[in-house]
């Protein structure tokens, strides 16, 4: 997820930013007329959407050929630690790879739990790190309805509507399936904006969701807690031994 901070001049710039990536309409209640903008905007996006989704299926499976690697390393390690003849390189190297075969189901699937685990709690992850609370249609029904009635005008599910209590200025979206996006605005934001620059803000935001952004980074965030924990598996490894 991604945290920002929004003074005035920043909703005036996310505004703008909404009317190039398609949610103009829906804030200032008019269409754009011309056709040959129009292909090129939905060109821009469908071609960003796509880019998207490669750079996450290639994370994924770098996910899977890392943990292999870090696998085949960590059998090289245990070779090399315990050989006392020494044995050449060439031994090592096959003995390794002879582990790494032995290992490797359970490092696929030990990576699947992992990215099953981060898949389904990520957001209450986000909600604990951030102090995010969702919020219904009867709690603000009037940040609900901004919320709503732009994603109506784009042909998106309304993603999830939540607030962090702080005085703030800062919004981001979070989630990676369409039941856990979620757009969430800090009170300060929704308190000091009027309803023109809110809109702008979630418009900005929800830019994110369509464009898949939002996926890929927390995709990105899984492959990166890996290297972490492997990293920080090995300091402690040979730390304390």
């Amino acid at each position: 997820f991604k945290l920002r901070h929004y003074p005035r001049a920043c909703a005036v710039d996310a505004h703008r930013q909404s009317v190039i990536l398609g949610f103009g309409a829906a804030l200032d209640g008019s269409a754009r007329s011309g056709t040959g903008g129009q292909a090129m905007q939905v060109f821009g996006l469908y071609s960003h959407i796509r880019a998207n989704r490669i750079r996450s299926g290639v994370l994924v499976v770098g996910l899977f050929v890392l943990v292999i690697l870090l696998g085949y390393a960590l059998a090289l390690l245990v070779r090399a630690a315990g050989d006392l003849e020494g044995a050449p390189l060439d031994v090592l190297l096959a003995g390794a790879f002879d582990d790494l075969l032995f290992w490797a189901p359970g490092l696929v699937v030990g990576t699947l739990v992992w990215v099953g685990l981060s898949v389904a709690i990520n957001a209450r992850l986000v909600d604990a790190t951030t102090g995010a609370r969702a919020i219904e249609r009867g709690d603000d029904p009037r940040l609900y309805r901004m919320l709503e009635t732009l994603c109506i005008s784009r042909g998106m599910t309304t993603p999830r509507l939540k607030i962090v209590e702080s005085p703030a200025l800062n919004a981001y979206a979070s989630g990676i399936t369409q039941k856990q996006y979620a757009v969430t605005l800090t009170r300060g934001l929704v308190e000091r904006l009027d309803d023109a620059e809110i809109e702008a803000v979630m418009a900005h935001e929800l830019t994110h969701i369509r464009n898949e952004d939002v996926r890929l980074m927390m995709i990105a965030v899984v492959v990166a807690g890996v290297v972490s924990f492997v990293g920080e598996l090995a300091f402690r490894s040979m730390r304390f031994g």
